[in-house]
């Protein structure tokens, strides 16, 4: 009965040992080459004072080794990110929107609106990243 005794507990802790071991923590450490950065992305058409249309983003990345990793979402009032800006005045509004992917891997807003100037269609559109080339394999 003693023996069964020991060798479960030698069991129970063979096995979390092995799982503390094989656990990383899905947050890079303080040592590791990874960083959290802002990065941001305007386009704007604009025709006069009373003309305009302009579409922002903003939002706080993962670079990892100089590489773009995924979108960090953090939902604070004061450092919402991302943050989007979608504005038009004195065109034609055919849609805009919003959107971050489910794998955080780009967010972006769009305005698609009748340009004055020449009656086409046209499109004004932000995205993140577009600072950072993607990194291939995402390991942390």
């Amino acid at each position: 009965m003693r023996s069964r005794k020991l060798l479960g507990v030698l069991l129970l802790g063979g096995l979390l040992f092995g799982l503390v071991s094989a656990w990383r923590p899905l947050v890079p450490t303080a040592t590791s080459p990874c960083k959290e950065v802002w990065d941001h992305d305007v386009d704007e058409k604009s025709w006069g004072a009373s003309k305009l249309v302009w579409v922002g983003v903003h939002a706080k990345v993962l670079v990892c080794n100089g590489s773009f990793v995924r979108i960090i979402i953090d939902p604070t009032p004061n450092h919402r990110s991302p943050r989007f800006v979608v504005n038009a005045q004195d065109v034609t509004v055919l849609e805009n929107g919003k959107y971050v992917k489910d794998d955080l891997s780009e967010a972006g807003a769009w305005i698609t609106y009748i340009d004055p100037e020449t009656g086409k269609k046209s499109q004004v559109y932000a995205r993140i990243p577009h600072l950072w080339p993607r990194r291939q394999e995402v390991n942390l």
